[in-house]
């Protein structure tokens, strides 16, 4: 039960929940300080979408029950109780379902990138996933709440600068680690 569920759901909510805050409360401020013309809803680095990814990679259909908590958390920030709406609600878990189901559609016609022991699977393919998950995410939030496509545009963006900088992360600390265990 600690590894298999309660572990993920503390390391995902925590990096969910910080990127959220990051992205939303620090970057978005700054972005529209620098950039004004912007929508009130788009962050250009939105390190959510590399969280939901990198979650839906490890963790599969799993990544869905462990982020929707944290999906909803951050939505009631923004919104309040009145984002509680169905449709707000479906707003809140449609990039959450989108990493899941993008992963598990791609399995479906062969391009199974979920992480498993004898599988070798590329940060690029990471980032494809990544790209139709934002893709599907942004066909949805724009049927939902009628964004036009600049906004639209804006939230692919920040979805794939935010997963593109979650892995960049990722890959210079896990070469910080390599370096140190050879010392």
């Amino acid at each position: 039960m600690w590894r298999m569920w309660l572990l993920p759901f503390i390391v995902i909510s925590t990096l969910y929940i910080l990127t959220f805050v990051f992205a939303v409360f620090w970057f978005f401020p700054a972005q529209s300080t620098y950039i004004p013309q912007i929508s009130k809803y788009t962050s250009l680095l939105f390190l959510p979408h590399g969280v939901r990814i990198l979650s839906a990679w490890l963790l599969g259909w799993r990544s869905i029950i462990l982020i929707a908590p944290s999906a909803l958390y951050t939505h009631w920030l923004i919104l309040g109780w009145a984002g509680f709406s169905p449709l707000g609600i479906m707003g809140a878990m449609c990039g959450v379902v989108c990493a899941a189901l993008t992963f598990g559609f791609l399995a479906k016609v062969g391009m199974d990138f979920h992480l498993k022991p004898d599988a070798n699977v590329h940060w690029t393919d990471v980032m494809l996933v990544g790209v139709i998950a934002s893709i599907f995410n942004n066909v949805g939030l724009g049927l939902a709440f009628g964004h036009n496509a600049a906004t639209m545009s804006g939230f692919f963006i920040g979805d794939i600068t935010g997963l593109f900088a979650c892995l960049l992360i990722l890959m210079l600390a896990f070469r910080l680690l390599r370096s140190r265990n050879r010392t």
